[in-house]
């Protein structure tokens, strides 16, 4: 099926196999003129059942493991995320969280935490939503850059279709007390680069570093040791919106 979505500012043609890409899709529905188009093929979709597998660390192989649809999803995100650079948009591995008007992003290894910090934060300061809970798209300029809502949200499903001014990144890691420190680029860079999502195409990567090295010029990057009690997200904002 044939359809357009709108991501970052970007109108995106989508020819899918199967409908689950429109269900996920259909709060980012738009019109107009496609920047450009995503197809996906049968090979598209073997591909992220033989990455998944892996990653799942599953020896048997089947449908039912990863259906086809839901594979589909993954392989036009893939699609969407290369091709978003020509538009000095990359995608993050993260969760977003948005208050009176600035997005704070919380990045950390699958595992750490960030769901649940995420959670602390909608439970404990007024006014906080979720832009995107897993994946969200990053839009650097040298004005600024924005964090942008995606239908892509993890499991939780965690996603607005908004764009908000990105103020702070935060590094999350797990800690007895909770305590939150400024660091500078290079401290920053090793967790960060390994959270941003990266394709094996050289100019891609170098695309991708520029659009890091724009981003580090404007917004605050933080490392935050948290032991997940309730006042964690206090720590966090009030540190990260005093600076």
């Amino acid at each position: 099926m044939d359809f357009k979505i709108s991501l970052a500012g970007v109108t995106v043609g989508i020819h899918s196999i199967y409908d689950a890409v429109y269900k996920l899709c259909r709060d980012y529905l738009a019109e107009g003129e496609e920047s450009f188009r995503v197809e996906i093929c049968d090979e598209d979709i073997a591909y992220e059942r033989e990455k998944s597998v892996r990653e799942a660390h599953i020896e048997h192989r089947s449908e039912q493991d990863f259906p086809a649809p839901y594979l589909e999803t993954l392989a036009v995100y893939r699609q969407i995320a290369s091709n978003m650079l020509t538009h000095n948009v990359f995608l993050m591995h993260g969760s977003a969280v948005a208050v009176n008007g600035e997005a704070f992003l919380f990045t950390a290894p699958s595992g750490t935490g960030k769901t649940t910090h995420t959670r602390l934060w909608l439970e404990n300061i007024p006014g906080a939503f979720v832009v995107n809970g897993d994946k969200p798209l990053i839009r650097a300029e040298d004005s600024g850059c924005t964090v942008c809502g995606t239908p892509w949200a993890g499991k939780e499903g965690w996603n607005t279709n908004a764009t908000v001014p990105l103020r702070a990144i935060c590094i999350l890691e797990r800690g007895e007390k909770n305590h939150i420190s400024p660091l500078t680029f290079s401290q920053a860079f090793p967790a960060f680069f390994a959270q941003v999502y990266r394709s094996s195409n050289r100019a891609d990567t170098m695309k991708t570093m520029e659009l890091i090295k724009k981003l580090s010029r404007t917004v605050r990057l933080y490392r935050l040791s948290c032991n997940m009690d309730p006042d964690a997200a206090a720590v966090a904002f009030e540190g990260m919106r005093r600076s």
